[in-house]
């Protein structure tokens, strides 16, 4: 098979290591606050990532400030911000027994990243973009809440729609911020920065929060699966499998592969691996927003990619 045909496969898998990962990271919130989680993975991730700032120490040293300052306020929102707002999601969901919301509504980044392009670069939006939009964000309640009427609190299951929601608009953010960056530096590079520039910040972000812990206390059968996270599922491992499959493939074509994301999730909420003991059944609301929310992003996929 040629490497353009392959190229999906690799898409396909780095997008169900994504949805594999939160079967790890759940575990994980059930002794460790999240800002600590994110410190150790980041952590575990640069030192994976190292040999190539070393290799690309060149073009490191010729980033100008503005792209330091680009590269920073990166690692704070999507490296940090919305990976602690993404784990406190699925640790505050086992309280509702709900699997599904805090991983499918990260399908909605593409919407922020639209609107993002759309208030930086000028880009223009579409009437039938603000009704997609509109239909998945409608999809994406119908998943968390049903037909049920929200109350207007931070807590149970709107806190993990709020979180959930948040941690999709700083992954989107950073998706606009990356594109700037990659400009400058390769992206093992760019990588291995972030992972580098995560540590500190993250420690800073649990301060703010008040968030203590002891990492001589984590015990081998933590560490293995910050290892898996860090090393496989959502770090170095699905990402080089997601950007060498992303080369040869089209956009459309990388649309349908990322479908193993969603469909990957769905499996392990409705089975035995759901990782808050049971299955977790699905009502005719819920199945209704999923349908809402991946058909109307699958299609905002294919407008930006014909554009």
């Amino acid at each position: 098979m040629s490497q353009p045909k392959f190229a999906p496969v690799f898409i396909m898998i780095a997008a169900t290591l994504w949805a594999v990962d939160a079967l790890f990271r759940t575990q994980l919130t059930y002794t460790i606050p999240s800002t600590y989680i994110v410190m150790i993975e980041h952590f575990i991730g640069f030192l994976i990532l190292s040999p190539f700032l070393i290799r690309y120490r060149k073009d490191i040293m010729n980033l100008k400030k503005h792209d330091w300052m680009i590269l920073l306020v990166m690692t704070i929102v999507s490296s940090v911000l919305g990976t602690v707002l993404f784990t406190e999601a699925l640790g505050r969901s086992f309280a509702e027994f709900d699997f599904v919301t805090p991983i499918l509504l990260q399908k909605l980044q593409p919407l922020f990243v639209v609107a993002l392009s759309a208030l930086i670069l000028k880009e223009h939006i579409s009437m039938k973009f603000i009704i997609l939009a509109l239909l998945a964000l409608f999809g994406s309640y119908l998943i968390s809440f049903g037909f049920s009427p929200v109350s207007l609190q931070f807590a149970g299951k709107e806190l993990v729609f709020i979180f959930a929601i948040g941690a999709a608009a700083s992954w989107g953010t950073g998706t606009i911020l990356s594109k700037h960056a990659l400009k400058h530096i390769p992206f093992p590079a760019l990588a291995g920065l972030r992972m580098l520039l995560a540590v500190p910040i993250a420690y800073i972000f649990s301060l703010f929060l008040g968030q203590v812990f002891n990492p001589m206390t984590i015990g081998g059968g933590e560490w293995w699966r910050f290892f898996v996270i860090a090393g496989i599922t959502g770090g170095a491992l699905a990402i080089y499998l997601y950007y060498k499959g992303l080369q040869k493939t089209p956009a459309k074509v990388s649309t349908f592969a990322e479908l193993m994301f969603p469909v990957v999730s769905i499996f392990i909420a409705i089975t035995p691996l759901n990782p808050y003991g049971e299955a977790q059944i699905l009502s005719f609301a819920n199945i209704l927003g999923i349908v809402l929310l991946v058909g109307s992003v699958l299609m905002i996929s294919f407008i930006q990619s014909e554009k």
